[in-house]
């Protein structure tokens, strides 16, 4: 009876331990992650109106309209992946009267329809600037990381931290995830042995982070913009937008705008 006992406790650790190093090794490659974008509206305005010219006509309508809009807003987004593909995809939500407003004008966020192919290192990206679309074709975003020994539980995933730089000085913090593979996040920021679950922009006032993955397959928008739109790379986009905006605005102010375009 003892060596029954005995042996069916052996066949039962042997299982339980064949089935943690299957689960262990099981590393999904499609699939649809949820993210939660706050944006802290008022330290985004602030910061906007520290960018501006005394005679800007912009400086009294963001001042007067710091005592009146929320604290934060939170947008959604959708991640779709499948292999070295992803798309980010804004969600529809209502939001009150001011919080629209500032999304139209970009100044929150540009909601952008993004598609990058990691293998080809290729980029698309479809927004609207002043209503006029604009269409971004380029190389994949570059990002010096390092990564730390600071661990995140994110949707039910322990992530790891890794800070950044891009675009020459935007401060980017990511927390990714091996048990997902795929090198990419919710916007152009990449480039980490995992999908980031996390992401914060401190220059951007806001932090995204997900809030539901789920995996199987899911419905990619590789087509972004439309076919009549001109592609530009993202210096040729600087360069348009320059001429354009640069006359009257400061560096800092059209820096601080290109970067959310970018991101």
């Amino acid at each position: 009876m003892k060596k029954v006992i005995y042996l069916f406790v052996i066949m039962t650790a042997v299982f339980t331990v064949g089935s943690v190093k299957a689960q262990h090794a099981y590393f999904p490659t499609e699939g649809t992650i949820l993210y939660d974008k706050t944006v802290h509206v008022k330290n985004l305005l602030k910061r906007h109106i520290s960018t501006l010219k005394d005679d800007n006509f912009s400086k009294t309508y963001y001042q007067e309209l710091l005592d009146r809009v929320s604290e934060t807003t939170v947008l959604k987004k959708k991640v779709s992946f499948r292999g070295n593909e992803m798309s980010m995809e804004s969600v529809p939500g209502t939001y009150e009267p001011m919080i629209n407003n500032l999304l139209r004008s970009g100044l929150l966020d540009f909601q952008q329809t993004l598609y990058q192919d990691l293998a080809k290192s290729t980029l698309k990206s479809a927004f609207e600037l002043g209503g006029s679309p604009v269409l971004i074709q380029d190389s994949l975003l570059q990002v010096k990381w390092k990564i730390t020994n600071e661990y995140r539980n994110i949707a039910g995933y322990d992530c790891r931290r890794a800070n950044g730089v891009t675009l020459d000085s935007v401060y980017v913090v990511a927390f990714y995830t091996d048990q997902i593979p795929t090198s990419a996040g919710p916007g152009a920021v990449h480039g980490l042995p995992g999908v980031i679950l996390g992401l914060v922009v401190p220059e951007q006032h806001f932090n995204i982070y997900a809030t539901d993955v789920k995996f199987g397959p899911p419905t990619l928008k590789t087509a972004v913009g439309r076919k009549r739109d001109e592609p530009m790379t993202r210096k040729e986009a600087q360069s348009r937008l320059k001429d354009i905006l640069g006359r009257w605005m400061t560096d800092q102010q059209f820096n601080l705008i290109l970067a959310a375009m970018f991101l």
